[in-house]
């Protein structure tokens, strides 16, 4: 991620530093190889950063799934146990009362889990797609400097 930033700060600083063409409002004449070797190794980066997020997607699912499935093993257990205690004493209505608390509280557990996954899964995905935002805006504006430079060039 970080290494995409800094090929986009070359790039940058390779626009900044380049010449200006005089009586072209504000143009600038920029050495396309050195230009064109950036956006060559943003291409190159990328699939790494998509794998990156895809396992990062993954790992979510699989947290989640998780959280779930124990979930569920707590509130069978629970229930079981519930179920053993068949009696009307005193001592069963209190643990029916307990088991219910835990229950509860085992959905309310399993619910924040998988929230607190698709937040964080949420926020990688925005970085994730801030990057490629920027990646691809930087992407364009060579393009059009090139498209530009050529047609100068050719009239």
């Amino acid at each position: 991620m970080m290494e995409i930033f800094r090929i986009l700060d070359e790039m940058e600083q390779l626009l900044k530093g380049s010449k200006r063409m005089p009586l072209t409002g504000g143009k600038h004449l920029v050495e396309a190889n050195r230009f064109l070797d950036r956006m060559d190794r943003i291409r190159a980066i990328l699939p790494e950063e998509l794998e990156t997020a895809r396992q990062l997607l993954s790992e979510k699912d699989r947290i989640v799934n998780e959280a779930f499935s124990e979930a569920s093993q707590y509130m069978e257990q629970y229930r079981n146990e519930a179920a053993k205690m068949v009696d009307d004493s005193e001592i069963t209505r209190n643990a029916m009362t307990v088991a219910e608390e835990i229950v509860a509280k085992s959905e309310r557990v399993s619910e924040q889990i998988r929230r607190d996954a698709e937040e964080y899964a949420d926020g990688v995905l925005g970085h994730i797609e801030y990057v490629l935002r920027k990646g691809l805006e930087t992407v364009v504006q060579g393009r059009d400097q090139i498209r530009i430079q050529t047609e100068e060039e050719t009239t």
